[in-house]
C-alpha cells in the first residue's frame, strides 16, 4: 500500500511559515510523504485571518484544494476563530486552530479511516497561563534558522483579531531556547532569528530571576560561533534602552521592524497603540545613536475609522522624519470581534486605496534613499541557496537590504564582504 501524499499552503506571517515546516515534519514522522509541488492526497492549509482579505484568501484556498479532490486540513488563526463556518466547506476533514498541531497527522489518520460525513474539530480555547508549545523545526537550508520563542499577545489593540487568534501570550524555556541556539549554530547556520506573535513580551523565571527579551538576547550572544542573530517585529512600546543596548552587539544585525500604524495621535489613540507619534520618533532617535546605519522597516494602516485627510498626512510626516527603510502599507480591514469594527466614521474604500497608493510611493523613495546611502560602502552579505531570476547570487545584509552579486554557486550559505556599487530595483548591486 503506498504511502498517503500531504502538501502544505500556507498563509499570513513568517511565524505561519515556521508552523507549517513543523507540520511538515510531524506528518513525515506519521509515514506522510511531503510533496513540495503537485496533487496530493492530503492539503493541510495554514491560515492568517489579519484582515478580511486574508480571510477571504483563506477561503479561496480551502475551496482550490477540495476542488482537486485531496481532502483538506485547515489550521491557524483563522481556523482559530471560525472553526464552524470552516467545518462547514466540503472536502474539509480536520479543523484545527493554533493550539496542538503536533496532533494534526494522527487526526487526519483518523479521519481517513472513519470516512466521516463531518470534519473533525478540534479547536482548542485558548486559557490565561496556557504552556508556550514546543515546535522544533528542522530548516531544509543552512542559511538562516527561525527560532520561536513566545507565542500570543495580550495587547488588543481596537483593530487586531491576532490575541484572539494566538491567546495569551507564553513564552519558551530559557534552558529550550539556549539548546536549540546551540544546535543550531554546531549544525553551521549563520543567522537566527528570533521570532514570537509580540516578542517584546518574552519573560521566563531562571534560576530564580526574571529573564526578559533583553536578557535571553545577551545570553544567545554568549554563545560561541553565532555570527548573526536577527530580532523580528518588535512593538515600539517595547524598544527599552536595555534592548537598545543590545544593538552594540557584535552578533545583532541592525535591523527593526516597528510597526506605527498611524502618525496621527488620535487615530494611534483609537487604535489602542501605547505610544504617541512623538514618542515614536524618539525611540528612532534613540536607535540610531546607537546602531547609525539601522534599517527600521514599519507597517501602517490607512483609512482607519475617523482617519481625516490632515490625520493621513501626519502619517506620511512621521514617516519621512522616520527615515523608514521600508513601509509595508495595509488598508483598514474590520475583523468581526474586534471593537473597531463597530467604530463610525468609515473611510470610503475610494479614499483608502488612494491613501494605499501615496503610502506605497512614499516607501518606494524612502527605500531609494536609504539604499542609496550605501553606495561605496562595505557590506556584509548572506548568500541565500537560490539565485535570482538573471542568474546572479542573492542574499541580505545585516540591515536587511536585499543585495545582488555575482558569484559562483560555493559562496551560496556564506556570508559575504562587498561593497555596493549601484542600485537595483529592489535593493543593491554588489562586488566583492
Amino acid at each position: 500500500m503506498s504511502r498517503k501524499t500531504v502538501s502544505f499552503r500556507t498563509l499570513g506571517c513568517k511565524q505561519n511559515q515556521y508552523d507549517t515546516d513543523y507540520l511538515k515534519e510531524t506528518f513525515r514522522q506519521r509515514g506522510f510523504e511531503v510533496l513540495d509541488e503537485g496533487p496530493a492526497d492530503i492539503v493541510v492549509i495554514n491560515t492568517c485571518a489579519v484582515t478580511s482579505r486574508s480571510a477571504a484568501k483563506c477561503r479561496q484556498a480551502i475551496r482550490a484544494a477540495a476542488r482537486t479532490g485531496a481532502k483538506v486540513i485547515v489550521t491557524g488563526c483563522y481556523s482559530q476563530v471560525a472553526k464552524d463556518e470552516i467545518a462547514g466547506i466540503p472536502g474539509v476533514i480536520v479543523v484545527g486552530g493554533v493550539r496542538g498541531r503536533g496532533e494534526l497527522a494522527s487526526l487526519a489518520e483518523q479521519a481517513l479511516a472513519e470516512d466521516r460525513d463531518r470534519p473533525i474539530v478540534a479547536v482548542l480555547p485558548h486559557e490565561q497561563g496556557e504552556a508556550f508549545e514546543e515546535t522544533p523545526v528542522p530548516s531544509p537550508s543552512l542559511t538562516r534558522a527561525f527560532m520561536k520563542i513566545q507565542e500570543g499577545c495580550g495587547d488588543f489593540c481596537s483593530y487586531c483579531i491576532v490575541p484572539y487568534a494566538r491567546g495569551p501570550s507564553r513564552s519558551r524555556n530559557v534552558d529550550a531556547v539556549l539548546s536549540e541556539a546551540k544546535s543550531l549554530v554546531e549544525k553551521g547556520f549563520k543567522e537566527i532569528v528570533l521570532t514570537g506573535t509580540h516578542l517584546g513580551l518574552y519573560s521566563e523565571t531562571h534560576n530564580g530571576k526574571t529573564v526578559g527579551l533583553p536578557e535571553i538576547i545577551r545570553m544567545i550572544c554568549d554563545i560561541k560561533g553565532l555570527t548573526r542573530l536577527r530580532i523580528s517585529s518588535l512593538e515600539p512600546h517595547d524598544v527599552t534602552p536595555d534592548l537598545i543596548h543590545c544593538l552594540r552587539f557584535p552578533q545583532i544585525c541592525h535591523h527593526l521592524h516597528l510597526p506605527l500604524q498611524s502618525g496621527s495621535d488620535g487615530v494611534l489613540r483609537r487604535m489602542g497603540r501605547r505610544y504617541t507619534s512623538e514618542e515614536f520618533l524618539h525611540i528612532v532617535e534613540s536607535v540610531r545613536e546607537v546602531a547609525p546605519d539601522v534599517g527600521i522597516s514599519t507597517d501602517i494602516i490607512a483609512g482607519f475609522p475617523g482617519e481625516t485627510e490632515k490625520d493621513f498626512q501626519a502619517t506620511l510626516d512621521v514617516a519621512r522624519a522616520a527615515a523608514f527603510s521600508r513601509i509595508h502599507a495595509f488598508k483598514f480591514s474590520a475583523r468581526p470581534g474586534t471593537r473597531a469594527a463597530e467604530f463610525g466614521e468609515k473611510v470610503a474604500d475610494k479614499e483608502k486605496d488612494a491613501r494605499i497608493d501615496r503610502l506605497i510611493e512614499l516607501g518606494r523613495e524612502l527605500s531609494r534613499d536609504f539604499h542609496s546611502k550605501h553606495i561605496g560602502r562595505p557590506v556584509e552579505i548572506l548568500v541565500e541557496d537560490d539565485r535570482a531570476p538573471d542568474g546572479s547570487l542573492t542574499g541580505v545584509t545585516r540591515n536587511y537590504i536585499r543585495a545582488y552579486i555575482e558569484g559562483s554557486d560555493n559562496l551560496r550559505g556564506t556570508l559575504l564582504q562587498a561593497t555596493v556599487v549601484s542600485l537595483a530595483p529592489d535593493g543593491v548591486l554588489c562586488k566583492a
